[in-house]
């Protein structure tokens, strides 16, 4: 005789609501490693500032997978991007033979392409719960605010005060742009590049805005997301980057025009206009009048034109001259902040472009499976997020179906596979997205166990 349901909160204790696990433990300390290897990096720790990280990414997919091998369960499960990623990473791994490239450079590229995007897999098993979302959102959120209120203090603090710290930190007080009035430091706070934590600042704005839009979350914490979104923005603003402003404008642009319910979509987009503003008025008081002349330059035609056509093109001429690829590694992925002439010396070619790296280093064969793989993320993230219905958990999941959609897009002037901490959570997240209508089928089941009708009280 089958066993009888039970209420999902009297099952195993792995899959008790709100249950946390090792992994989430794990996860966590690896999001405050990811989110503090700039300074690590930067100080001089040699290869600490790689291996910690990458270590706890490798230690949290064994766990995982040692779960699923243990609980006797494929390993890999049917999901809308288990085939399109297992098909690029068995791609990358047949990489390790390319002729072209030094072995030690592929193996450092491989860890650049496979390893995070292992996450999506973390993400899909291990989500049991709404409140499990709400921590890991509380902890990026707090992680966010710290970098943006240190930002904004390393802006105004200006590069005399870390110039000294390191070899490292001497160069970067040299990141600077030029306005009429003269060079303008741009802070890049706990991260390796000023484009990196402006970067992650919008991503995370992203997240706050789920969080703000929700009227079921209690409005005291809607609230502090809302002032959270706005810090986050003064950080992009201290940055000096536009990245993040086109990616939080294409953003805006998805949600838009794919949010159901003309309702919802007056009250998303009149909350978005209100924060912003409330942001922009920030961000000017705090850097003045001449971070409009940077920003203004987004809507440059010839300026956006080759941002994005230059490392396209670039890439696609390597690919001609070598179809199979340069290999991996060549445009991400090797440890910059090593002192070993060996790893230094390896030669790589800046390609800020995901087409454009995909082409270069796995040739057109590759850049055919990273386009497939990429319009798959945008088009299963809207209709993942589309497919749920009204409720906490798609108010929450707003933000990584708005990120997952814009990733073909982003893609386009961006290795969004290869940057920490972002690829960390990103590819965390749309994991969850993807296991979200599973979660919601279970909490309406239990919902309607508990109810008396159906008790017989």
């Amino acid at each position: 005789m089958a066993e009888p349901a039970r209420p999902l909160d009297q099952r195993d204790s792995g899959e008790r609501l709100g249950a946390r696990g090792p992994v989430d433990l794990l996860v966590m300390l690896l999001l405050v490693v990811g989110f503090f290897l700039g300074p690590i990096k930067l100080l001089g720790t040699s290869w600490f500032g790689y291996l910690s990280a990458d270590g706890l990414a490798l230690l949290i997919l064994l766990v995982v997978f040692a779960e699923r091998v243990a609980s006797h369960k494929p390993l890999f499960v049917a999901s809308p991007l288990s085939v399109p990623l297992l098909l690029l990473a068995a791609l990358c791994v047949l990489e390790l033979a390319n002729p072209d490239a030094p072995f030690i450079r592929s193996v450092m590229g491989l860890r650049s392409w496979v390893l995070y995007l292992g996450f999506y897999f973390v993400g899909l098993y291990s989500l049991r719960s709404v409140k499990q979302i709400e921590r890991l959102y509380a902890v990026l959120l707090a992680l966010g605010l710290v970098t943006a209120v240190y930002g904004v203090y390393q802006w105004h603090a200006g590069p005399q005060w870390f110039a000294s710290w390191s070899d490292e930190y001497g160069r970067y007080a040299r990141f600077t742009w030029s306005a009429r009035s003269g060079v303008v430091f741009r802070a890049f706070s706990t991260f390796v590049l000023p484009n990196s934590f402006g970067a992650n600042m919008a991503l995370l704005m992203l997240l706050a805005f789920s969080v703000a839009a929700c009227p079921i979350t209690r409005a005291p914490w809607r609230s502090v997301a809302a002032a959270i979104f706005v810090v986050m923005g003064a950080g992009i603003g201290v940055s000096g980057s536009r990245g993040p402003v086109a990616q939080l404008l294409l953003a805006a642009t998805v949600g838009v025009a794919f949010i159901p319910g003309v309702g919802g979509r007056a009250r998303a987009a009149l909350l978005a206009v209100v924060l912003t503003g409330v942001a922009a008025v920030v961000v000017g008081f705090l850097v003045g009048p001449v971070i409009g002349e940077r920003f203004s330059t987004i809507f440059d035609p010839q300026t956006m034109f080759w941002k994005w056509f230059g490392p396209l093109t670039n890439g696609m001429r390597i690919a001609q001259e070598h179809p199979f690829g340069m290999g991996l590694g060549y445009t991400a992925g090797v440890p910059r902040f090593i002192s070993d002439p060996a790893i230094r010396e390896l030669p790589t070619a800046n390609i800020d472009s995901g087409y454009g790296s995909a082409a270069a280093e796995l040739g057109f064969i590759g850049l055919a499976l990273f386009t497939y793989f990429a319009v798959k993320v945008g088009v299963e993230s809207l209709r993942a997020w589309k497919s749920l219905p009204t409720s906490r958990l798609r108010y929450l999941l707003l933000g990584p179906a708005l990120l997952g959609a814009t990733y073909p897009i982003l893609s386009v002037v961006a290795q969004p596979q290869a940057t920490l901490p972002s690829s960390i959570y990103s590819w965390l997240l749309i994991g969850i997205l993807m296991k979200a209508r599973t979660l919601q089928r279970a909490l309406d089941a239990d919902q309607l166990l508990r109810s008396p009708l159906h008790s017989g009280q």
